[in-house]
């Protein structure tokens, strides 16, 4: 059975719409026939649950503290789409020791047989806990504004990402441009920057257009694609989902730790305690 796929979807800066763009598309792949399960790995700020409209009785927190099952912490919200929520604000879940980021990864191998796509919305950022997160995923989406801050913070996660990681391929997606044509520009001006300093491959996965609809869903902390499937927005989300399905991510080491894939040596250590 094929196992699932992972994508982890981050940013430089925060304020980007990385959240809003994370649970849009988990719906819109759930409404293409997958079972797609969220994971807010923003765990100092974890607010998915919020846009999602459901209220979890656990979190990541409780995993770690033994006191559930990761299986135990899976809500399911009422767009259908399934999450494990961060634990926002704990004191237990920011700054994570390796080895609890490493529980927390090899503990979503109990959820192979639930999902066949797990988006990992990360923080932004890359302190430690976004590194992890990222090369535990198969695809990494960056997400970027065209914002002059926004993307030299875009630039220098990439670069962190690519020298802690060793990952070459980032897909992108613009968001919130005032047009697809605008968005194609802003890609082609990003990737002329990283193409100049960085050895890393950029694929444009799509432009999200800053649609009045848009503005109103993210005002009543709803998804688009639910509230205004009709709207730009909406219809640029259902066609990147499109891509992300029909494309295949990046090789990766399936003998390295990641979301559904333990390694051998991780899975012996939690047997023996």
């Amino acid at each position: 059975m094929k196992r699932p796929q992972a994508t982890a979807i981050t940013s430089g800066k925060g304020g980007v719409g990385k959240t809003n763009l994370s649970v849009n598309l988990a719906l819109a792949l759930h409404r293409a026939g997958e079972r797609v399960g969220i994971f807010d790995a923003d765990l100092a700020l974890a607010n998915a649950h919020l846009v999602l409209g459901c209220r979890p009785n656990r979190t990541i927190a409780d995993t770690l503290k033994g006191t559930c099952t990761m299986a135990e912490t899976v809500v399911q919200s009422p767009h259908g789409v399934k999450m494990i929520a961060g634990g926002s604000g704990l004191a237990e879940v920011m700054g994570l020791s390796d080895d609890k980021r490493q529980k927390i990864i090899g503990s979503f191998s109990e959820l192979s047989g639930d999902f066949d796509h797990l988006i990992v919305d990360t923080a932004a950022g890359v302190e430690s806990n976004v590194i992890d997160f990222v090369a535990a995923c198969d695809r990494v989406i960056v997400v970027v504004i065209s914002e002059p801050t926004a993307f030299v913070d875009a630039y220098a996660s990439i670069k962190v990402l690519h020298q802690e990681t060793g990952r070459e391929r980032f897909d992108i997606i613009v968001n919130r441009a005032p047009s697809i044509a605008h968005g194609d520009q802003i890609f082609s001006r990003f990737r002329a920057i990283t193409d100049k300093f960085l050895k890393v491959s950029l694929n444009h996965l799509g432009t999200v257009p800053d649609d009045e609809k848009l503005g109103r869903a993210v005002g009543k902390c709803e998804p688009v694609i639910s509230s205004f499937p009709e709207s730009p927005s909406a219809k640029a989300i259902m066609q990147i989902a499109a891509k992300i399905r029909a494309t295949e991510p990046p090789a990766v080491d399936e003998g390295a730790l990641g979301f559904f894939r333990p390694r051998a040596d991780y899975l012996q250590a939690v047997a023996e305690g």
